[in-house]
């Protein structure tokens, strides 16, 4: 019995050991098989997409804003390298590459191509992120210029996006990329501006490397199409400098502000930064379209236009400010200035920016009627969604006295530009309109599509509403909104070459959640329009939180919106007065130079002037008029011969001298005083001279 068992023992231990051997040897052959398919997949022909090219957007000028500046990784396929060709020029290679590169020696370089042409490596990486006019210089090199089939050079187009002026409306610009969340213009034109890819034919010879493979089936891709934004970069420029020294000055946490077109609603320029924890500034979030703010005393304009709409008042009547405190049910409205300001009419209450003023007479006139004074507001658009292209949260509130937080001190702190959630895009929307006659305009930020160069799309404006109010109200209006500049809150922003119409506006941040003895924190912000006489621009500028130097709205958010204009005025010619020309004038002084940049200048001013024919000329004033002189500097350069520079500009001297083959050295600015090379002294290519400048 227990040899039997035995036996029995054996067998099964036999038999378990032919299963677990049989197993082993399938596994094996299904990891076999499974290698083999990959080996297959691996050399078999496949196509991939390639990229389209990305469309650039512009300024309204043609500057470009974005751009894709594509970056190209390097490899060399050394299988494909004939062994006498690698021979003969692998030493030329090398010692220009060592040269171009920088980074190691001839000889390093050619050891490690040898070793590669050893290995008969089909995708070597030479290098990664390399640009077009390296891939330009490196397809001169010995070997390379021989192409792909011959000379193994692959170089692996990526796309590339670049910002020529960084970080210059980098919001408003945006970025489109997967996963995330589109921003700005390259998210709201993705579908135009990304174009339409291509496919190519490759071999793989890893996970991760193929060769591409000629055929008659790859498409090339489809460039997408430019996009030109309304956004001018001078203004643009000055818009983030001003709100980024207003900033620093007065230690905010950030900022915003933005310049429209008052006929058209282009966006002119827009500009948005927040401080760092560093104490650096960067465009992080787009608060002029994203961020719903208690807009604060700016709100005043529409308080007041809606009860002269409604015929509730006048802005000769009178208001007590009692004290510069008064109590709505069991909250006190209070003025900035103590002791208030008296007995006062409504339009000095609107130019001093009465809290206790406007907050009177808007809840005596609306306080057993408060549905009709929200419906004035909503007739003034203020409720009404912009819709515009770059995608931001587009809902405005404006409360009503059916819901459920409406109370009895909701109308007086709503008059005053609390307990109602605007983007300061919609504020200035409305400023714009009392700007255009109360034509509202949406606002917008493309004005079109190019292919080619050409547009192909052009958008149009659009019209909100041709008129939020009558025009007699808006007459009697603007007038109070130059007083705020001329003798109100805002009188250090007050210009003598053209007036401006605003309102200043600073506002407690959650005041709500205040709890008593703890510091308060503010919101400045001002918005207007200039000249108010015949409105071209508008613009509206907010600050948050401001610890230093003020927090008032003239104070602190004013004096960017007066850079801003002062830079209009200064650059656009349309707002000047145009030049009468009298005899009682005295002519200018005229710099000698290019006579063409000089009858430019003349004609623009309507100036009489007699020329020569001549490129160069020397100008000198008789009487009443300018004479441009021949001057004949080229000849004398070509003969070898310094002429006289004197009274002329760096720039053109610049142009003549390095054309001559001149090295110039200056120093100062204006017109040419002296130079070390005389008139009359000869000079040879490659000589120095020195100019001083007056």
């Amino acid at each position: 019995m227990r040899k039997r068992k035995a036996n029995t023992n054996w067998r099964l231990i036999f038999l378990y050991f032919c299963m677990s051997l049989f197993a082993l040897i399938i596994l094996s052959q299904v990891f076999v098989i499974q290698q083999l398919k990959d080996v297959f997949s691996q050399n078999q022909p496949e196509f991939i997409k390639v990229q389209a090219p990305r469309g650039n957007i512009f300024s309204d000028d043609g500057s470009l804003l974005a751009i894709s500046m594509p970056l190209y990784d390097v490899h060399i396929d050394f299988k494909t390298i004939q062994t006498d060709t690698f021979q003969k020029y692998i030493s030329g290679l090398s010692s220009q590459l060592a040269t171009f590169f920088d980074n190691k020696t001839a000889l390093e370089y050619e050891l490690m191509f040898r070793n590669q042409k050893k290995k008969k490596s089909q995708y070597f990486l030479l290098k990664k992120n390399a640009t077009y006019n390296e891939i330009k210089q490196l397809k001169s090199f010995p070997l390379f210029k021989k192409g792909q089939n011959q000379g193994g050079l692959i170089c692996e187009r990526k796309e590339n996006r670049e910002k020529p002026f960084k970080l210059l409306a980098k919001r408003t610009i945006g970025y489109e990329r997967e996963d995330i969340k589109p921003i700005g213009i390259e998210g709201a034109y993705n579908q135009t501006l990304k174009g339409k890819d291509g496919k190519k034919l490759v071999q793989r010879i890893s996970k991760k490397d193929f060769l591409p493979i000629n055929s008659s089936a790859n498409v090339l891709p489809k460039a997408g199409d430019d996009v030109i934004s309304t956004i001018n970069i001078d203004l643009q420029d000055v818009a983030e400098q001003a709100l980024k020294n207003t900033l620093e000055k007065h230690k905010a946490d950030f900022g915003c502000v933005a310049v429209m077109k008052v006929t058209t609603g282009a966006i002119k320029a827009i500009a948005n930064l927040k401080r760092t924890e560093e104490g650096f500034f960067k465009e992080s979030y787009n608060y002029m379209i994203g961020q719903h703010v208690e807009p604060g005393s700016t709100f005043k304009l529409a308080s007041v236009l809606a009860g002269l709409e409604d015929g509730a008042f006048k802005l000769s009547d009178s208001v007590d400010t009692e004290n510069g405190r008064y109590k709505f049910y069991d909250r006190v409205m209070v003025d900035s200035r103590k002791g208030g300001y008296g007995k006062i009419t409504i339009g000095e209450a609107f130019v001093e920016s009465s809290n206790v003023g406007i907050s009177k007479v808007i809840n005596q006139a609306y306080a057993k009627q408060s549905e009709k004074f929200v419906d004035r507001l909503f007739k003034l658009q203020l409720n009404t969604p912009l819709n515009i292209e770059i995608p931001a949260p587009d809902n405005p509130r404006i409360k009503t006295p059916k819901d459920s937080d409406w109370s009895g001190t909701t109308l007086p702190w709503m008059s005053i530009g609390y307990e109602v959630s605007l983007t300061p895009l919609h504020i200035l929307t409305f400023y714009n309109a009392i700007a255009n006659n109360g034509k509202m305009l949406k606002p917008y930020f493309v004005e079109g599509i190019k292919r080619n160069g050409k547009f192909i799309e052009q958008n149009k404006i659009e019209i909100i509403n041709p008129s939020i109010c009558a025009k007699s109200n808006i007459e009697q209006i603007v007038p109070l909104m130059i007083d705020v500049v001329e003798k109100g809150t805002a009188t250090n922003i007050r210009s003598k070459q053209y007036k401006i119409a605003g309102k200043t506006g600073t506002s407690q941040l959650k005041y709500w959640e205040r709890k008593e003895g703890q510091e308060i924190s503010y919101q400045a912000s001002f918005a207007g329009f200039f000249p108010a006489e015949d409105p071209k621009y508008s613009c509206i500028v907010l600050v948050n939180n401001p610890k230093e130097n003020g927090f008032y709205g003239g104070v602190v958010a004013a004096p960017v919106f007066k850079e801003i204009a002062d830079k209009v005025f200064a650059s656009d010619l349309d707002l000047h007065h145009p030049y009468s020309n009298s005899k009682s004038l005295t002519v200018p002084y005229t710099k000698n130079g290019a006579k063409e940049d000089v009858q430019y200048v003349l004609n623009e001013l309507q100036l009489p002037y007699y020329a020569e024919n001549a490129n160069w000329i020397i100008a000198n004033t008789k009487g009443d008029k300018v004479v441009l002189n021949t001057r004949k500097i080229e000849q004398d350069l070509k003969n070898g011969y310094m002429p006289n520079l004197k009274g002329m500009g760096i720039q053109d001297v610049l142009f003549l001298l390095e054309n001559s083959g001149l090295k110039v050295h200056f120093s100062g600015k204006g017109a040419i005083k002296s130079q070390s090379l005389k008139k009359g002294e000869r000079f040879q290519n490659g000589n120095k001279i020195i100019l001083e400048l007056a």
